[in-house]
């Protein structure tokens, strides 16, 4: 709770030990320290735990609670499937004092959500990046919103360092909109969904859609007028606007047409970490290791963007040579190259060793895989309006890629979007945005539904 309150600064956090390994007595030390670090207006402590049983039985779940009273815990080991915990909590408690939150990792069972009781998902963690988790849940019908979290399991919330190569990233944080730092108002956000996700950094994320903001549905309209802003932390990469999970707007804000002697460079790592089999745990990490030479130009610097696990990452820079390591699972991992003296065939060599994928709770049907060797030749000529991709596929995921974006210095930190959407216009249709920032940082909306009906 210290850490949570005076080194990661945040407004709120959940202390939630797996149920498997929770006893009385540890289960009264988090509800006593939840009820000591409680300081209304400052910091609001929840008290909750983790259902914890294998993605077959339902997958993990973070429980929380709107008050510290007496609440025992509903354990998976005396409730064993998802309906039954859902069951024994209504049976129990009021479900306008109970938020639950499904993991992605292990992940919950999306064909089955109870919307009294599960408002929200959990979109990325120190397990990585999971946006099909989010897709999943809302393509199956269901209402609800995102945040994000640690899980780090080090007690180190809201600023969690990542650790080997299953935790391999920092730790996420799940934003409210709540017009008091109070606990009522904050569970109350929580629960209306007015919430978005960040990979740890802090932006400000607003969205809405005929007026109405993230979280929230819209009256039925065939005429959507959307409308967001984004203030970021650093330089803005992208944004990304999604209707029913597909991308209907995209705008790039680093790209740089004038093709010079001197060039700035955004070289990006990506993964896809959708399971291959539906059901089934998301695929890990995928490791990218080997060397970078740059070809026909002097490469002046060289900086890696999100480069924090001294375990799996390593950066070294020798003239035109990088020798490098790093992982992306569901994400991408960049490094930003400056160059000078561009000659007309300058391009870039990226030899891949092979390696293979990494992660807990890996999937059940299809193991973690080895990834061959390749190598991929990228000519600077071939960039396009400022950016080029290239696919370096796995057997299984062929969009695995690495893209080139020809960057400006600096960028904005503030930027608005406005259109209108009156494109095969149904009942029901949702809509939300993710923002990439420039050192590989991600947030992600919560939906706006129009017309249609709630979960019930």
């Amino acid at each position: 709770m210290r850490f949570a309150r005076d080194d990661a600064r945040l407004d709120y956090v959940t202390h939630s030990e797996h149920d498997i390994w929770l006893d009385a007595g540890e289960w009264e030390i988090i509800r006593n320290a939840t009820a000591e670090y409680d300081d209304p207006g400052k910091f609001i402590p929840f008290l909750g735990w983790e259902w914890t049983r294998h993605a077959r039985f339902g997958g993990h779940h973070n429980v929380l609670f709107r008050d510290v009273g007496e609440q025992v815990p509903v354990s998976g080991l005396q409730f064993p499937v998802l309906s039954s915990l859902y069951a024994e909590l209504h049976e129990r408690f009021d479900p306008a004092g109970i938020v639950v939150i499904p993991h992605a990792h292990n992940p919950g069972d999306a064909r089955q959500s109870d919307p009294q009781l599960e408002p929200l998902i959990e979109v990325m963690s120190d397990h990585g990046s999971f946006q099909w988790f989010m897709q999943d849940y809302l393509s199956h019908g269901h209402e609800v919103g995102v945040v994000a979290a640690s899980d780090d399991h080090l007690s180190r919330p809201g600023y969690s360092a990542p650790t080997r190569d299953s935790l391999a990233q920092r730790g996420g944080l799940g934003a409210v909109m709540a017009p008091l730092r109070s606990r009522d108002a904050i569970f109350d956000g929580m629960k209306a969904k007015r919430t978005y996700a960040t990979t740890g950094d802090r932006p400000i994320l607003k969205f809405d859609v005929n007026g109405t903001a993230m979280g929230q549905r819209a009256a039925f309209s065939e005429s959507r007028a959307i409308s967001g802003r984004v203030i970021s932390t650093e330089p803005i990469r992208t944004i990304t606007l999604f209707k029913n999970d597909e991308v209907i707007w995209q705008e790039e804000y680093l790209l740089e047409d004038n093709a010079g002697g001197e060039q700035e460079l955004l070289l990006s790592f990506a993964s896809d970490a959708t399971p291959f089999y539906n059901g089934d745990a998301p695929r890990g990490w995928r490791h990218w290791r080997g060397e970078i030479e740059i070809n026909g130009a002097a490469l002046m610097s060289a900086i890696p963007q999100d480069f924090y696990n001294p375990t799996t990452q390593r950066f070294e820079q020798n003239g035109s040579m990088i020798a490098f390591a790093t992982h992306t699972r569901g994400d991408t991992s960049s490094i930003r190259l400056n160059l000078r003296d561009v000659s007309a065939d300058a391009s870039i060599t990226i030899n891949l060793e092979e390696a293979s994928e990494t992660g807990s709770a890996p999937p059940f049907y299809r193991a973690h895989a080895t990834i061959p060797a390749a190598s991929a030749e990228l000519a600077l000529s071939e960039i396009v309006d400022g950016m080029m991709s290239r696919n370096i596929p796995q057997a299984d995921y062929p969009d695995d890629s690495v893209t080139i974006r020809r960057v400006i210095t600096g960028g904005q930190r503030d930027i608005s979007f406005n259109m209108t959407d009156a494109e095969n216009a149904d009942q029901g249709d949702y809509y939300y945005f993710k923002v990439e920032q420039a050192n590989d940082s991600i947030a992600w909306s919560s939906p706006v539904w129009v017309g249609g009906m709630p979960s019930r």
